[in-house]
C-alpha cells in the first residue's frame, strides 16, 4: 500500500473523572457540538489523509455524527486501552497498514488548537523527529521560602512526530503509562516548537467558560402578528398574555390569545420555523379552548432545545378598547413566569388606531410581537 504523508490521531479515552460530569467531557455539548468536532472544523483537513479517533466503545455513537459533518473524511474509530499510552500505540497501530510520514497525536480535551500551531508543527517535522509545542511558566513560587521563578516548559499537544520514530518508540517503551507521547523519545531526537498560550486543556467544568474566548455570539430577530374579532355579543373573557381581562372575548378556535399567538409566531420566526398554525391548526379539534400558554410553553421548549435564550420580548397591541396599561405589570408577570426569564427584558405597549378601519371601529384587536435571541446566556 503506498504510503501517506500526515495523520491525525485525537486521543478521547479518558473518563473525565475530575470533569464532575456523568458524560466525559470530550463529549460535552456547547453550542450542539462537542469537543472533537469544536477542534476539527477549527482547522484545515486537508493537511491529513488519515484521522483516527480513539476513544471507549460504549462512546463511539457520539462520534458518529462527526461523519455525517466531515463527509469528506474517512475516519478511523479505535477501543481505547486501559491508560494513555495504550491508547495511543492502539491508533498507531491502526495507522501501520497505511505507514505515514508523519503522525499528529492530540488531546481531544484541547479543542482551541489553531491551524497555524498544525502548520508549524509539519513544517518543524520536514527537518525533524519531532515537533513538540510548548509554553513557559512564567508563574513564580515559593520553594523552600525561596524566591524561584520556573522558566519550565509546559508541554502541550498535538505532539507531531516521524511516524517510525514514535511507533518504535511504543514498540520498545520501557515505561509504562508515561504521561504524554514526547515521554517515550529519547532526548537528541526532542524538537520543541513554540506552542500556544490559548491552546487550553478542558480539565474542570469550569474551564469551559473558555469557550466565550473563542465563540462568536449568535443573535436573530422574530416578529410575530397575530388579530382577532371581538365577539360583541358578550361583555366579559377576554385573555391577553394570560390575563384574564373584564371585557368582550375575541372570537377564535384556541382562546384567541393574541398576545400569546405573536409572541408564539415572533419566537418561531427567530428559531426559523413555521407559524402558529402550523403547529396548532385551526382545524384541529385538539386545540378548540385551548389555553394559549401551552402554545407559549411549546414555543419555549423549542428555544430550549435549540440552545437559544431570549434577549428581549416588546409586544405592542393595536386595540381602541380595552386600557391595555391597567394590566401590563400582570401580563408582564404571566409572560416571565412561563417562559422563565427576567420581568425587566419584557416591554409591553398599546396603540389605537385612531378610528380607522376594523379595528378602529372597536371590532377586533390585534398583537404585534419583536424577539431577539441569543445563544448566549445574557441574564
Amino acid at each position: 500500500m503506498k504510503n501517506i504523508e500526515n495523520a491525525l490521531v485525537i486521543l478521547a479515552g479518558g473518563n473525565g473523572s475530575r470533569f464532575g460530569k456523568k458524560l466525559p467531557k470530550q463529549f460535552t455539548q456547547i453550542n450542539g457540538e462537542n469537543l472533537i468536532h469544536f477542534f476539527l472544523k477549527s482547522i484545515d483537513l486537508k493537511n491529513f489523509d488519515k484521522i483516527v479517533i480513539v476513544c471507549k466503545i460504549s462512546y463511539f455513537k457520539y462520534l458518529k455524527k462527526l461523519e455525517h459533518n466531515f463527509p469528506s473524511i474517512k475516519f478511523i474509530f479505535t477501543q481505547a486501552g486501559k491508560d494513555r499510552q495504550s491508547s495511543s500505540y492502539n491508533a498507531l497501530k491502526c495507522l501501520k497498514i497505511f505507514n505515514p510520514n508523519y503522525v499528529l497525536i492530540h488531546d481531544a480535551a484541547r479543542p482551541f488548537c489553531s491551524n497555524n500551531l498544525i502548520t508549524k508543527i509539519l513544517k518543524s517535522l520536514k527537518k525533524n523527529s519531532s515537533a513538540i509545542p510548548y509554553i513557559v511558566n512564567t508563574d513564580k513560587k515559593m520553594i523552600l521560602k525561596k524566591d524561584f521563578n520556573q522558566n519550565i516548559k509546559l508541554i502541550q499537544t498535538p505532539q507531531g512526530f516521524k511516524f517510525q520514530t514514535i511507533f518504535e518508540a511504543h514498540n520498545n517503551a520501557l515505561i509504562k503509562n508515561a504521561r504524554d507521547d514526547s515521554s517515550l523519545i529519547t532526548e537528541e531526537k526532542i524538537n520543541f516548537v513554540k506552542g500556544e498560550k490559548f491552546n487550553y486543556k478542558i480539565t474542570y467544568a469550569d474551564d469551559l467558560h473558555y469557550f466565550k474566548l473563542f465563540l462568536k455570539p449568535i443573535y436573530k430577530s422574530g416578529i410575530g402578528y397575530d388579530i382577532h374579532q371581538i365577539d360583541t355579543k358578550t361583555k366579559k373573557g377576554l385573555k391577553l398574555c394570560g390575563v384574564k381581562i373584564n371585557y368582550n372575548k375575541l372570537i377564535g378556535h384556541s382562546d384567541a390569545d393574541v398576545g400569546i399567538h405573536a409572541i408564539c409566531d415572533s419566537i418561531f420566526g427567530a428559531l426559523s420555523m413555521k407559524d402558529i398554525g402550523y403547529y396548532f391548526s385551526n382545524s384541529n379539534p385538539k386545540w378548540k379552548k385551548k389555553n394559549s400558554i401551552y402554545f407559549l410553553k411549546f414555543a419555549k421548549e423549542q428555544l430550549k432545545k435549540k440552545k437559544f435564550n431570549i434577549v428581549n420580548l416588546d409586544i405592542n397591541f393595536i386595540c381602541e378598547k380595552p386600557n391595555i396599561n391597567k394590566y401590563r405589570k400582570q401580563m408582564i408577570k404571566k409572560i416571565a413566569s412561563v417562559l422563565l426569564i427576567p420581568e425587566k427584558i419584557i416591554s409591553i405597549k398599546a396603540t389605537s388606531n385612531e378610528k380607522i378601519g376594523f379595528i378602529g371601529d372597536g371590532l377586533g384587536i390585534a398583537a404585534e410581537s419583536i424577539v431577539q435571541i441569543s445563544n448566549e446566556n445574557i441574564y
